[in-house]
């Protein structure tokens, strides 16, 4: 860890064995759930000026990569009703759904992987890609919105 990552908010963060912070790690959560929850599991590099905001869940599971300037977001951060919008309000919390990077994966510089997102084990997310759909395991996305270019990539042998 290069610095303690910069928190705003009540996020529960839970970190395993060999976790890695390259830099400015930014955590921020509002008072929609009373425990929103940030899990880094085992062997997990995050690049330096990523951000979490955690109103609900982040996951990320073992053997993560993450780059430079990602966002992941579990939130849109604001209500998607206009009225809602207008009067200051905070998303509804059925509008809050958790985002899981599953194991193996590598997320590229500057992706954003937002709310109910579900990244496949071994999966690849393309530099300056926007997630805003499940992403399949052993698959690689690019784009804004991201897109699968690539399915079925070599699956590493367990030893």
């Amino acid at each position: 860890m290069f610095r303690l990552p910069f928190i705003v908010g009540h996020t529960k963060i839970f970190i395993g064995d060999d976790v890695n912070f390259f830099g400015k790690v930014d955590i921020f959560s509002g008072r929609i759930f009373d425990e929103p929850k940030l899990v880094l599991h085992n062997r997990v590099d995050i690049g330096h000026n990523v951000t979490f905001v955690v109103n609900k869940e982040i996951v990320i599971e073992d053997d993560v990569n993450v780059a430079s300037g990602v966002r992941f977001m579990d939130t849109d951060a604001h209500p998607r009703d206009t009225r809602d919008r207008i009067a200051d309000l905070p998303p509804k919390p059925e509008e809050i759904k958790p985002v899981r990077i599953c194991r193996r994966a590598w997320i590229g510089q500057n992706s954003f992987i937002l709310r109910s997102v579900t990244v496949g084990e071994g999966a690849i997310v393309g530099v300056n890609s926007v997630v805003i759909t499940d992403v399949p395991a052993y698959s690689v996305v690019i784009r804004n919105p991201a897109r699968v270019m690539v399915k079925n990539l070599e699956r590493p042998v367990e030893s």
